[in-house]
């Protein structure tokens, strides 16, 4: 075997830019996930790369497509991050390792929600007391003095809140920002001015320059300034529309100089602007330079996102988007054009997270430490929601598996676990039928995939029902979880090897909770079957016979 520290050296110069590499050695053994999810190994990893950008992970996005993931990766290896349900958090920003979210506007109360892409913490923020608005916005950034951010999550940072409210129909309309900070946990005063137009803020995200300008770029094709020292708001326009273009195809972006700029999509061209200061108060925009694209087809429409730290645009022709650089110009297809109208870039650096807990015990591996929405006040009201909200998506995963949505269903209950375990604990039996469920429906996409593969065994499907419901509002008793005419497998081919060492985790974690109730004989022979699957496919006979056998 090699040495701990010779491992290490050959993981920490696994590429960046394609984290699937890194999360896949995680999953090799204990000592492995042990070694890439510590701090220590963190910080030599972004230092061994500290003279290129981050990578492009990925983005977030509001389309409405139910199919597509709240996370689509940029990366070359398939990869995933937890991010919010869109259904229930619009995304808004993300920069200095942190996205931001605002609630849906059908809640009572909205509210901010912090997420942490790559260690998944998760942070709610109450909005501004005078904000009443459709289509507000908000950027967050870190507010560490001297950080480079290139690795500043868990520190302070600020969020400014940005939206506009018609007094009356024949009045002005007052635009306001506001200052959060994380230090203070409060908002400070409310800045207002008012103006002859209103500013929705649904297809464009901000960008920071330098640290301590915002510009946010509304619907309206308005570019407004908030400065995070004092407080201004300032109201300019974009670049002339001598190209024959309109306000949807600008996005803000940094010019070279750091500086405000603004690119353009035109038919097979990029055009970039940026912001000269000619004199102490005058400013004007410049045409910057002009990037012939060579993709096919080659007529573009608007540019969707900018990534801060990395310098490149996300824009789409009629079938596809696509990712350019743009100090190298390359153009890199990303997925099919799903019609997208706001792209929020994810840049950072990935190494897996340890969220895992050893719950006491022989022979039991860790149950999953779940990072969620720490909030104050009003608390139990929202828990009562959110374990509503947890019935309904419950509900959902199993018809989601009835109708062999598998990769739905296993959404469904990851959320309903996160919701389950904050509010009862990771090894309460009110989680046990969950851990199973969110279990089972990621062994079944991992059979799915193996199926696909060729290689499915020629045994009998299993016609027995699994239903380990230790919540009396679970989904209705007998529901098979393979859904309809499912088959079972062997699982001897090519499945989707994450989604089974995810599997094994929540299915031994349900196994440890049920193993305590000596009266839920039925459920304790459902999971041994499922995880006898898994050993299966592993080849692990020993564990196997050490459990199933010997029980």
């Amino acid at each position: 075997a090699l040495p701990d520290d010779v491992v290490e050296e050959i993981l920490l110069r696994l590429p960046p830019d394609d984290p699937a590499c890194l999360f896949r050695a995680s999953l090799v053994c204990k000592a492995w996930r042990s070694a890439v999810s510590h701090p220590h190994f963190r910080r030599r990893f972004i230092g061994l790369h500290r003279h290129r950008a981050p990578p492009v992970l990925g983005f977030l996005h509001n389309w409405k497509d139910e199919r597509l993931p709240d996370f689509v990766p940029t990366t070359a290896s398939p990869f995933s991050l937890a991010a919010p349900d869109r259904r229930f958090w619009r995304p808004l920003d993300c920069r200095h390792g942190r996205a931001l979210f605002l609630s849906d506007d059908r809640q009572e109360t909205q509210e901010l929600l912090l997420w942490e892409p790559i260690t998944g913490a998760r942070q709610g923020i109450p909005v501004p007391s005078a904000f009443r608005c459709d289509w507000p916005t908000a950027a967050v950034f870190c507010a560490a003095d001297g950080c480079d951010h290139r690795d500043c999550a868990g520190g302070p940072f600020g969020v400014v809140f940005v939206f506009t409210l018609d007094i009356s129909p024949n009045a002005d309309v007052v635009t306001s920002a506001c200052l959060y900070s994380s230090e203070t946990g409060t908002w400070g005063k409310l800045n207002s001015r008012e103006y002859e137009f209103s500013m929705d803020f649904e297809h464009h995200s901000s960008v920071l320059v330098g640290r301590s300008l915002l510009y946010f770029l509304s619907d309206g094709g308005m570019i407004l300034e908030y400065n995070l020292g004092s407080g201004e708001l300032a109201v300019f326009r974009p670049p002339p529309d001598d190209y024959g273009s309109d306000n949807h195809r600008f996005n803000l972006m940094l010019a070279e100089d750091g500086g405000l700029g603004v690119a353009e999509a035109i038919d097979f061209q990029l055009i970039l602007w940026k912001r000269e200061v000619s004199d102490g108060t005058n400013a004007r925009w410049v045409l910057s330079r002009i990037v012939d694209l060579d993709i096919d087809p080659c007529t573009l429409v608007p540019v969707l996102g900018f990534a801060e730290g990395a310098n490149a645009v996300f824009v789409k022709t009629v079938g596809s988007l696509f990712m350019i650089e743009l100090q190298s110009e390359q153009a890199k297809r990303v997925c099919h054009n799903h019609g997208f109208c706001n792209l929020i870039p994810v840049v950072s650096f990935y190494t897996p997270h340890s969220r895992l807990q050893v719950p006491g015990g022989e022979h039991q591996d860790p149950a999953p430490r779940l990072n969620l929405l720490r909030r104050g006040g009003q608390q139990g009201v929202w828990e009562e929601k959110s374990l509503e909200l947890a019935q309904l998506l419950f509900d959902k995963g199993c018809k989601a598996i009835n109708e062999e949505d598998l990769a739905h269903a296993a959404d469904c209950f990851r959320h309903v676990l996160e919701i389950r375990v904050r509010r009862y604990g990771g090894l309460a039996p009110e989680c046990a039928s969950t851990f199973y469920r969110y279990g089972g429906a990621l062994l079944c996409k991992a059979q799915e995939a193996a199926n696909r593969s060729g290689n499915v065994s020629k045994r009998a499907p299993n016609e027995e029902s699994i239903t380990p419901t230790t919540n009396k509002d679970d989904c209705e008793e007998g529901a098979n979880l393979r859904g309809k005419g499912q088959t079972d497998g062997n699982m001897t081919g090519d499945g989707d090897d994450s989604d089974l060492d995810l599997a094994w985790k929540m299915l031994n974690t349900a196994r440890v909770i049920v193993a305590k109730s000596p009266e839920k004989t039925m459920e304790k022979v459902n999971i041994l079957i499922a995880l006898a699957e898994i050993s299966m496919r592993r080849g692990n006979l020993s564990y196997l016979s050490y459990h199933v056998l010997g029980w």
